[in-house]
């Protein structure tokens, strides 16, 4: 309860205190008088936002300060928490200087923001001028009928309810997208990694390849370069094998009569040796040297076929092996991203049927609800001069199929307010069928009707 208010250098107030009794005060006066300045003080009280310009002109802060007293229990628990005290009563004050800079304090000590709107919003209620208009939106029924029925805490429940089964929801679609792409990039994986071991490519196969290649187109050469060696060691009418041998008998004999020559003899004894070595590799070598074009085709393919796989996947053929190592692990994750799958579907499904749950038990007390606030409205109207009024809460019915947002259990409708969607109807003449509120109500019975829902929520107790 609002006790006392000081208000100084506000707007066009020099300063002003008021004390307020128990039951209805009543703050009158004609247009410009400064009614709404008061109104707009009350608003700091609670948490609204302030700039420099509300300051008195000539003045460097502006201050607004409120005595409230039988604060509600759940106030009074969260101050003492706070460290600011839980007494039955409490000061605010709020001051503000010409930098728009602020202080806070409760109980004459200093505040953040968040705590002044926390409080603000279990001290006072600021019912506006216009705030009739939220009956023309059927979307507003809802929180209405919430607010009557003191619901809001499990309709805050369902809401993050909804947000976890939107969160459950997001992980399942995001890992089924993922794993739908990666379908999509398995076939063209597995036919990378098949056609790379098809090709059966060995480190080192390609120098060995260009190698045996160049031996190829050089067969020709080659035999002849290597007969030619025969002839001169071996095969000729003067081959050096053969001559060698004769001189090396020759000075065989010199020796005989010179010791001296021995080790001359023994050498060309050992070059003749090697020399006819020599002759064998030759002979050796040009009987495997192949004349085939097939076999210089097969190889000038296999090059082909080397630099192909080289162009597509990139540098050398032991990196075309890694490539398939590194397509071979992504293979295997898309396995694990398959058994991911089943996982997250039953966290949607846990949290689905827990939403569902909670829809559920909000939807029963919500009708509850509707059945005494109908009762209740249309006595509460009756006191504002609307007789003979008929009042109504529809409850309307939206059925939707499949799992994605808005989501639906057995073919109803949920979303973060439940599964309700709800509807005032009204009738301002007796014999009339009540119709949407919203189409059929005027101003003025829109503004008494407010007023009406505003009185049965304050008395709820929640609001001092």
């Amino acid at each position: 309860m609002l006790r006392e208010l000081r208000i100084k250098n506000f707007a066009v107030i020099d300063e002003v205190a008021l004390e307020l009794g128990a039951g209805l005060n009543v703050l009158t006066g004609e247009t410009g008088a400064g009614k709404t300045i008061v109104l707009n003080a009350l608003g700091l009280i609670c948490g609204g936002r302030v700039s420099a310009e509300i300051i008195r002109r000539g003045e460097e802060e502006a201050s607004v300060e409120a005595l409230f007293a039988a604060l509600p229990p759940p106030l009074r628990n969260r101050l003492r928490e706070a460290e600011y005290g839980g007494e039955d009563e409490l000061v605010v004050k709020r001051i503000v200087n010409r930098s728009g800079k602020n202080r806070i304090y409760l109980n004459g000590s200093l505040c953040p923001l968040a705590l002044l709107c926390e409080s603000g919003g279990q001290l006072i209620h600021i019912y506006g001028q216009h705030e009739h208009q939220a009956l023309l939106r059927a979307e507003a029924h809802l929180s209405l009928l919430d607010a009557y029925g003191g619901l809001e805490a499990r309709a805050e429940e369902m809401k993050e309810k909804y947000r976890s089964l939107g969160l459950a929801w997001s992980g399942l679609a995001q890992a089924r997208e993922l794993l739908d792409r990666q379908r999509r990039e398995e076939e063209m994986l597995r036919a990378q990694a098949h056609e790379i071991s098809q090709a059966q490519l060995r480190s080192g196969e390609e120098e060995e390849l260009k190698a045996r290649k160049n031996i190829l187109m050089h067969a020709e050469k080659l035999f002849q370069g290597c007969k030619e060696g025969e002839e001169l060691l071996y095969e000729g009418e003067d081959a050096l094998v053969g001559r060698l041998g004769r001189y090396a008998l020759r000075l065989k004999d010199l020796a005989n009569i010179d010791e001296g020559l021995s080790e001359a003899v023994e050498l060309l004894n050992s070059s003749q040796a090697q020399l006819q070595e020599a002759t064998a590799v030759l002979r050796r070598y040009t009987g495997k040297i192949q004349f085939d074009p097939g076999a210089l085709e097969q190889l000038e393919d296999r090059l082909a076929e080397v630099n192909r796989l080289k162009r597509k996947y990139g540098g050398a053929v032991d990196d075309i092996l890694k490539t398939k190592e590194k397509i071979e692990e992504e293979l295997k994750a898309l396995d694990r991203g398959e058994e991911e799958i089943p996982l997250l579907e039953g966290a949607f499904e846990e949290a689905r049927r827990s939403a569902w749950q909670s829809a559920e038990a909000l939807s029963a007390e919500r009708k509850r609800t509707a059945k005494r606030f109908k009762r209740e409205m249309e006595k509460e109207v009756e006191g504002l001069g609307m007789t003979s009024t008929a009042f109504d809460v529809r409850f309307l019915k939206e059925e939707k199929e499949g799992d994605e947002p808005p989501f639906s259990v057995g073919g109803k409708r949920i979303t973060e307010q439940g599964m309700d969607r709800v509807e005032f109807y009204f009738s301002p003449n007796p014999g009339e069928e009540v119709k949407p509120l919203a189409k059929i109500a005027s101003g003025g019975e829109l503004s008494r009707l407010m007023l009406a829902i505003k009185s049965l929520v304050l008395n709820r107790g929640d609001i001092p």
